[in-house]
């Protein structure tokens, strides 16, 4: 074989042209993207979420298992966990880490998503804290979302914020290290030092 007969590798940059520029993306091209990723649409632009670690699945799981079984106990309404679209506003499409929606808001369901919620639990990726903290915090009291928790491995906290005609208000801030509780979920409380042991023993 000749070395004329043996073509190099070359980046392919067709498959770029079946997509939209980033700042055009509307709901059905995010709806007809191939797959089960960790996507998110915000103002027309398509984010590609990092890969969770283990310890971020953990808490993830055991704040769901928490909820979940609260809310099935006393029949409030549903909680889902990732990947699970919430519509926040035009082409802006959020996935909480785990959310929860009232009975009285079932109706908000829709086909590919939550029109809105009641509760957003958000767990901070160390490359980019600023987005949980920061960003979605901005976002998730624009779409009124009642109550945002943020969980911080950084430290082993669990921040409650409740929204307020300002924007989110923390509850409790002394409490974001040792037992937390929620106004959405009255009743509800999560020790957070066993939350944090129970998912670094995994």
């Amino acid at each position: 074989m000749s070395a004329e007969s043996v073509s190099e590798p070359r980046a392919s940059t067709e498959i770029l042209e079946l997509f939209p520029l980033q700042g055009r993306w509307h709901e059905r091209d995010y709806f007809a993207l191939p797959g089960n990723r960790l996507v998110e649409l915000v103002r027309g632009h398509v984010e590609v979420l990092p890969v969770p670690s283990l310890l971020h699945q953990f808490l993830s799981q055991l704040i769901f298992l928490k909820l979940h079984d609260w809310v099935q106990r006393h029949d409030l309404g549903r909680v889902m966990a990732a990947p699970t679209r919430v519509r926040l506003g035009d082409r802006h499409y959020r996935e909480p880490d785990v959310l929860y929606v009232a009975n009285d808001h079932l109706d908000r369901r829709q086909e590919q998503y939550w029109e809105a919620i009641d509760l957003a639990v958000e767990i901070i990726s160390p490359d980019d804290p600023d987005l949980d903290l920061v960003q979605k915090r901005r976002e998730y009291a624009a779409a009124g979302i009642q109550e945002y928790w943020v969980v911080d491995p950084r430290d082993d906290s669990v921040s409650v914020y409740e929204l307020r005609t300002d924007g989110y208000g923390e509850i409790n801030p002394d409490a974001r290290h040792r037992e937390i509780t929620s106004r959405v979920l009255t009743g509800l409380q999560v020790d957070v030092a066993e939350l944090f042991r129970q998912a670094r023993a995994q």
